[in-house]
C-alpha cells in the first residue's frame, strides 16, 4: 500500500510576537508527535525566525539556548549607549 496517501501533512503559518512567538516550537513539537509531517511554513517576524530554524533543522538546539538564557544574557545583547542622542546605538 502507498503511504503517501496515509500521512497527515500541514502547511503552517507563523505570526509575529517577540517572546510570545516562542509557542510557535511547542505547536510544531505537538504537531510532529501527533504524526503530522510540515510540507512548509510561512512566518511574520518571530514566525519567520522559527519557520526558518525549523527547516534548518536546528529548532531542538535552539529551544535549549532559549531556555537557558538569562535576564543578564539578554541586557548584553543589547547595544547600550549612554549617549544624550538616545539608549541604544543600534
Amino acid at each position: 500500500m502507498d503511504d503517501s496517501n496515509n500521512h497527515k501533512s500541514v502547511s503552517l503559518v507563523l505570526g509575529s510576537g517577540g517572546a510570545r512567538g516562542l509557542a510557535h516550537i511547542g505547536i510544531i513539537h505537538e504537531l510532529e508527535e501527533n504524526g503530522y509531517r510540515i510540507e512548509s511554513i510561512a512566518g511574520c517576524s518571530m514566525g519567520a525566525l522559527i519557520g526558518g530554524i525549523h527547516a534548518a533543522g536546528q529548532l531542538h538546539a535552539f529551544e535549549a539556548w532559549v531556555k537557558e538564557i538569562t535576564k543578564v544574557d539578554i541586557v548584553n545583547l543589547l547595544d547600550l549607549a549612554w549617549q544624550s542622542d538616545g539608549l541604544v546605538s543600534g
